[in-house]
């Protein structure tokens, strides 16, 4: 079956099933476009910002990412950086600086034990300061280690999946849209989903079975326990947009971030290495739903290693990320790495998304605006402002919006046409997926593949 031929998908929702949900969708879309419109929404965002990180301080370690925010450049949206920590890259082969050398030049940090424990051949590593410092610090800090030409250096950014980049933008709930069914592909593939994970508990209406869990949602595990925590269930809602789009593929999903979706630069490209060798030379395409831009003109160091690595010695592997929800011609990472392919959101009528990013690094967008999908059972956290509680019960489905949605439309359409032809690589896919498409400025190829929620 041709694209043109299986895509776009139609919308089952009677137009009562649209209007109920265009409520939840008006307000995600008013939220995703704010918190860079006018101080009172950065103000707002600053007071989410302060929960969360007081809701990290007090969590165990399993669970918690304590973070630093600060605003790199005046106007600009709010960065948030690992708590004390740097990550420097190093050549190994690099002639004149040994292990005391750098020691000497990194005095009052030490360093983390991960890239002992890895088994490939690493430029990054984390260190950790053993004072406390501000954000201000550490990137004078990192500034003064780029001094020496043979270190890059930077704060250890965290790459949040949530509410610095989506404000307070909720998912609604809605109906289920179809029943699950396989569409016959002879050759399946596998795509890597890298995000909060799935619950343990499988789903009753079929639609995450034979998916593979590597790392668990724990979905609400922190104050208020009866609550969904910020951002539980993202990995279920893109997976489930995988498996509508690629229902034969073979789905894994990795967890690197702790509760309330946040993730360090060095937690991302752990996974995007792993997803990359567990797939063990065969065909993958990795989902990126997440990101985080340059801090003092230095994208994050340990993604950018990760990408390269996979770039280089994966060539059957595919990475698609999201461009991100600033509404600004703002590279985000690792959508923004060459090899890797950005993903921009539209409207249900295929218009530019006004909270999308853009610009000449976006390779291609699809709809982003109201996407229906799989999500967890509970209730929404408590700083939803629709006015009433949101419930989702057992084998939920919600409307969510915002580029973290339309990586995986890309990324399953990669791997449906590889699971059509055995001989086809993701690359090939992608190309074969976005030719001939038209294309907007800054947004790239328009690839139409779920209906979405018109506004």
């Amino acid at each position: 079956m041709t694209a043109a031929a299986r895509w776009p998908l139609p919308d089952p929702r009677t137009p009562d099933q649209l209007a109920h949900d265009q409520i939840a969708v008006r307000l995600q879309v008013s939220k995703l476009a704010s918190p860079n419109a006018d101080k009172s929404a950065r103000q707002e965002q600053e007071v989410v910002l302060e929960r969360i990180r007081r809701r990290q301080l007090t969590a165990t370690a399993e669970h918690a990412t304590p973070f630093l925010h600060f605003l790199p450049d005046a106007g600009t949206r709010a960065m948030l950086a690992s708590l004390n920590q740097l990550v420097i890259e190093v050549d190994p082969d690099e002639e004149g600086l040994d292990q005391a050398g750098l020691d000497e030049l990194l005095t009052g940090y030490d360093a983390d034990d991960r890239a002992e424990r890895s088994p490939r051949r690493r430029r990054t590593r984390v260190y950790r300061s053993r004072d406390a410092k501000d954000a201000a610090a550490l990137r004078a800090d990192a500034k003064r280690l780029r001094g020496d030409k043979r270190i890059s250096a930077n704060v250890n950014s965290i790459v949040p999946l949530g509410y610095v980049i989506k404000g307070d933008s909720y998912p609604g709930s809605t109906v289920a849209p179809a029943v699950f069914a396989s569409h016959g592909a002879t050759a399946p593939i596998r795509v890597a989903v890298i995000d909060t994970g799935l619950t343990a508990a499988a789903r009753g209406d079929g639609w995450d079975t034979g998916v593979v869990r590597e790392g668990v949602d724990p979905v609400n595990v922190l104050a208020p326990l009866d609550r969904i925590d910020w951002f539980g269930g993202h990995g279920t809602f893109a997976t489930g947009i995988v498996r509508q789009i690629a229902p034969d593929c073979e789905v894994v999903v990795y967890r690197f971030t702790t509760t309330d979706g946040l993730g360090t630069d060095e937690a991302a490209a752990d996974m995007l290495i792993k997803a990359a060798e567990d797939a063990g030379g065969e065909r993958l395409v990795i989902n990126a739903s997440f990101g985080a831009p340059a801090v003092d003109g230095i994208p994050p160091l340990a993604m950018q290693e990760a990408v390269q690595h996979i770039t280089e010695e994966h060539p059957n592997v595919l990475i698609v990320a999201s461009a991100g929800n600033d509404g600004q011609d703002l590279p985000l990472y690792p959508a923004a790495f060459p090899g890797v392919k950005a993903v921009g959101a539209l409207t249900s009528d295929l218009q530019p998304a006004t909270f999308s990013n853009h610009g000449s690094w976006v390779h291609c967008s699809t709809v982003g605006v109201g996407i229906v999908s799989t999500f967890v059972e509970g209730k929404l956290p408590p700083e939803n402002n629709i006015g009433t509680d949101v419930m989702f019960g057992t084998d939920a489905w919600a409307t969510w919006s915002g580029t973290s949605f339309t990586a995986p439309q890309i990324s399953a359409a990669v791997a449906a046409l590889c699971g059509d032809d055995a001989s086809l690589s993701p690359r090939a896919a992608f190309d074969q997926l976005v030719a001939g498409r038209p294309a907007r400025p800054g947004l790239g190829a328009t690839v139409h593949l779920l209906p979405g929620t018109p506004l």
